[in-house]
């Protein structure tokens, strides 16, 4: 069992307080979205799935809390893709935006390195922890990030799935 490292370093996007961990077990997901993009992405083992394998009509019921973040190169990536119920959590659509060590916003050179880390381990990582949504202070939420590869093997996108707590 890991230990929860929690990032607590004032940002200007809606997350407050983010623990992040590579999942050991789905048996703690609380939310079906992370719970159906998890079982997905499991499916595949001890493969990992192509980003070909994922046909976004085929998740429809979640699509609103999904996000695709493609692996440009080492520390560049692109958020690609993020459904409406993403755009809530976060505070803003980050789609087509580069995120990069030197980005302006601290919150997106903390994602860097976890990025960096979904892709070094080349395993699914879960996110939980409080956010400020819609002026309702410290709502929970969890997300869950799931690594994808090319033709060669290479991770080049990690889908998520992001939603808050009942």
């Amino acid at each position: 069992m890991t230990t929860k490292k929690v990032e607590i370093q004032k940002r200007s996007d809606n997350f407050r307080k983010i623990a992040r961990e590579p999942v050991e077990t789905s048996e703690n997901f609380e939310t079906e979205p992370v719970k159906a993009l998890y079982k997905w992405w499991s499916s595949f083992q001890p493969s990992l799935p192509l980003r070909s394998d994922f046909d976004i009509a085929k998740h429809w019921g979640i699509a609103p809390n999904l996000y695709v973040v493609q692996v440009l190169g080492p520390e560049n990536f692109l958020y690609r893709l993020n459904g409406e119920k993403v755009v809530d959590i976060v505070g803003a659509s980050l789609r087509g935006h580069k995120i990069t060590p030197k980005d302006p916003l601290l919150e997106n050179r903390l994602f860097v390195t976890y990025l960096e880390k979904v892709v070094a381990s080349r395993t699914a990582w879960h996110c939980s922890g409080a956010a400020e949504v819609f002026g309702k202070h410290y709502l929970n939420f969890e997300s869950v990030d799931c690594p994808v590869t090319n033709e060669n093997g290479e991770i080049s996108f990690i889908l998520g799935a992001l939603s808050t707590l009942s």
